[in-house]
């Protein structure tokens, strides 16, 4: 479980994030906004990257994967072992289909498939999950691969996203808009009118065999 109460951060004397309060328990929690709404801010004052002002509670130990990384030139098997030794790493591995990544040098892999070596890492590690942007550079099959294992496991997931179409795997949405919290609730009450605001485009809500969707209409309000 997380809880954040009245985050604040400050950053060469720009706010960029204003009281942020929200709680998230176990399942997918997501934090869309558009680029500059402080999601990555957000995630390291989580993690303890960075200073802010306020309160954060956590229950349960943390696992991040961030949105940009290094290539260290080592074994898979290495990078994966260079954290908790007693994590079932090979599980999620096998979850997530890459064994024939492990004996490769992380460094000669694409950047997807270096994305899939830490989610597998991450998975293994921590009761909560933190995840910034980690559809990105992953191809179709193993974006809907990767969001159905998620469903699968009974964590605390906070992941951020540009990409709307993971909001129908969520249990919470947290949307930031300039650094601010604009709304903390589920899926179904997020509004085609508020979501089209934050992101500057008119997005429609629509409902497909039960499970919700927003798809953008048009390029601008």
């Amino acid at each position: 479980m997380l809880v954040l109460k009245n985050i604040s951060v400050n950053i060469n004397g720009k706010r960029i994030l204003s009281d942020i309060s929200f709680s998230v328990n176990h399942g997918v929690n997501i934090i869309l906004g558009p680029n500059g709404s402080g999601k990555t801010t957000l995630l390291r004052a989580i993690i303890g990257m960075i200073k802010y002002n306020g309160e954060i509670r956590i229950s349960g130990n943390i696992s991040f994967v961030p949105a940009e990384f290094s290539s260290p030139q080592m074994n898979v098997i290495d990078v994966l072992l260079s954290g908790n030794k007693k994590a079932d790493y090979l599980y999620f591995v096998r979850e997530l289909g890459i064994e024939e990544f492990l004996n490769r040098d992380f460094s000669t892999l694409s950047s997807g498939e270096k994305k899939l070596v830490l989610i597998a890492k991450a998975l293994a590690e921590g009761e909560n999950v933190i995840m910034d942007e980690p559809l990105s550079n992953l191809d179709i099959k193993n974006r809907l691969k990767l969001m159905k294992i998620i469903k699968k496991f009974k964590k605390t997931f906070l992941i951020t996203s540009h990409e709307l179409d993971i909001v129908n795997y969520s249990d919470k949405i947290i949307l930031l808009n300039k650094g601010k919290l604009v709304y903390d609730g589920n899926v179904s009450d997020l509004s085609e009118d508020l979501i089209s605001s934050v992101y500057g485009v008119k997005i429609k809500k629509v409902k497909i065999d039960g499970e919700i969707y927003f798809k953008p209409m048009e390029y601008s309000l």
